[in-house]
Order: structure tokens, then C-alpha cells, then sequence
């Protein structure tokens, strides 16, 4: 015998996301393919769903829909100005410091250094040979084995911690196999490359798995990558609850496994980075992480005078 639905029971529907759910209606986060952790994703409530984008060149149109968006920095950046951002005061609460400049392109959720990343090469790091830092990358054993980001203002400023901006940049070029962010862990893990500078969480899940892997966050510092938050012309926020997740373990101690670190203050991470193997790469000793630096936009020249 079909039960007719009551106007309460419809309203307990709708408030538990099952109405939305089902009518094609949920509201949709779209993630650049890789960087938000899948544990994370996983705890969307029903009304809404993640839909995982790739590209590498260009911004592609958002699907119709779209509410809010994860990207890292350099695509948020490009991508402004979307829409106000408004999000709850709770998830501005305890983030860090160098967090607090991003706010203007999105909620920074997520955010670690770049790594120097070598193949079977601890010779280069033996007898105080980490201290050489990203002078590493120039060494005469590592000519056209280095694989660097696709982002220029990444390598210029790597180049920059290493000495004269322009000598070092030269330098750097003439090391390159090639310059890419997607393939560059392949190349190294195949051993077609014996260097990298990735992102670290691209490599903090590989170093437990794969021990020929060597990851050095050199003392002067690196650059940062950020996931950040945005909102489209349509936006709206997730919910409180699902962006104060990170907040604790055991989905803490997952992100950290990915080599997703959410940017709050150490205090709130510490328990769950002593758990970890390689906390000093997933936040940097303080001092260490006063070096690092947000690559934000260039301030606009000012106008020729006539």
C-alpha cells in the first residue's frame, strides 16, 4: 500500500539533503583533480557534491551549478574577481598569520612548501651537503635530471634563495629535463629524472612507499602552495560543520597523511603532527617557516606620467 508523504515528512527531507539529493538539485564544490584529500570530500553533507576538474593550461568554464571552488593559489589568483567573499567567522578563526593575505582570493584551507625531491641521491645530501640547499639543484651531477614546476614565478623564486636572481635562473635552465608539476613525480619515481621541486603533497604520501625518495626543505626557506576556497557568481559557502572538519582527528591525521596541512596555528596541530613522519615538512619549524613566502600577485606598475 503506497503511503502518502505528509508536508512534515517532506520537511524532513529536505532538511537532511535526501530531497536534494534526489531531484538533481545538490549544490556542487568543483575541486582541481588532486588537491583536496578525498577523506575530506567524502564528509560533504548529501546536499551537496564534489566534482573533480582537470586542466593545466587554461581556466575551463565552470559547470553550470558551480557554488564554490578549491584551487590552488596561482589558479585562484588568475581567477579573480569572482564574487565577495563571505564566509563563517568559525573558519577564519586560528588561522595562521601568513594566511590572513590570501583571504581576498578565498578561504586558504590547505597549504605546505615546496620540496627538493631526490632520487637515490643521498650522496648530494651526505657530509653537510643539505646545508648547500636549493644550491643542490646546480650541481654539475644533476645537469638536465632536474624536473622544476611549470609555474615561472615558482622557479624565479627559487632562484632568487639561491643567489643573483638572474645567474641562478640561467643556471637553473640549463639543469632542466623539463618543466611540469603533473608528470614530474613519474619522471622521478621511473627514474628518468633524479631531481624535482614539487609540491608537498605530491610528496609526503610517496616517501613512506617509496625509500629511494630523499625530500629536503632547505633552512632559507621555499615557496608556498596554498588550496584555497572560492566562491562563484552563484556562491555559497559549505556548510560550518564540513569547513571546521579539519580541525580534528581522525580526519586531521588524514589530511596530514596526504600532505595536506590545514593553516591553522601549531597549537592545533601539534598532537596530530607528533603523529606523523615527517612533520617538519608537513609545518616547518617556526623559524623556518618565517623564510617561506606566499608568491601573491605583483603590486600594478604605476601609469606612465605624460
Amino acid at each position: 500500500m503506497r503511503q502518502r508523504l505528509t508536508r512534515r515528512h517532506w520537511m524532513l527531507l529536505a532538511g537532511s539533503g535526501l530531497l536534494a539529493a534526489c531531484s538533481g538539485t545538490s549544490q556542487k564544490l568543483v575541486v582541481q583533480q588532486g588537491l583536496v584529500p578525498s577523506a575530506w570530500l567524502r564528509r560533504l553533507p548529501r546536499s551537496w557534491r564534489a566534482e573533480s576538474l582537470d586542466w593545466r593550461q587554461s581556466l575551463p568554464a565552470w559547470p553550470s551549478g558551480s557554488r564554490c571552488l578549491a584551487l590552488t593559489d596561482g589558479w585562484a589568483i588568475a581567477n579573480q574577481p569572482l564574487a565577495a567573499q563571505a564566509w563563517p567567522q568559525e573558519a577564519l578563526e586560528g588561522l595562521l598569520p601568513l594566511a590572513q593575505p590570501l583571504l581576498p582570493f578565498g578561504l586558504p584551507v590547505g597549504f605546505g612548501p615546496w620540496l627538493l625531491v631526490l632520487r637515490n641521491r643521498r650522496d648530494l645530501l651526505a657530509g653537510g651537503g643539505a646545508e648547500r640547499g636549493w644550491s643542490l639543484l646546480l650541481d654539475p651531477s644533476l645537469r638536465q635530471q632536474v624536473v622544476l614546476p611549470a609555474s615561472a614565478r615558482v622557479v624565479e623564486e627559487i632562484a632568487r634563495r639561491i643567489g643573483d636572481p638572474a645567474e641562478s635562473l640561467a643556471r637553473l635552465r640549463q639543469q632542466a629535463l623539463g618543466f611540469g608539476d603533473h608528470d614530474a613525480l613519474t619522471l622521478l619515481l621511473h627514474g628518468d629524472a633524479q631531481a624535482a621541486v614539487l609540491p608537498s603533497r605530491a610528496v609526503i604520501p610517496q616517501l613512506s612507499r617509496d625509500t629511494r625518495l630523499q625530500a629536503l626543505l632547505p633552512e632559507s626557506g621555499a615557496p608556498l602552495w596554498w588550496a584555497l576556497l572560492q566562491q562563484t557568481a552563484q556562491g555559497e559557502a559549505p556548510p560550518v560543520e564540513w569547513l571546521l572538519n579539519p580541525r580534528r582527528s581522525p580526519l586531521l591525521d588524514q589530511l596530514l597523511r596526504a600532505g595536506f596541512t590545514p593553516p591553522l596555528e601549531r597549537p592545533t596541530l601539534e598532537a596530530a603532527l607528533a603523529r606523523q613522519p615527517h612533520a617538519e615538512l608537513l609545518l616547518p619549524p617556526a623559524e623556518v617557516l618565517q623564510r617561506c613566502t606566499s608568491l601573491l600577485p605583483l603590486a600594478p606598475e604605476p601609469a606612465p606620467r605624460g
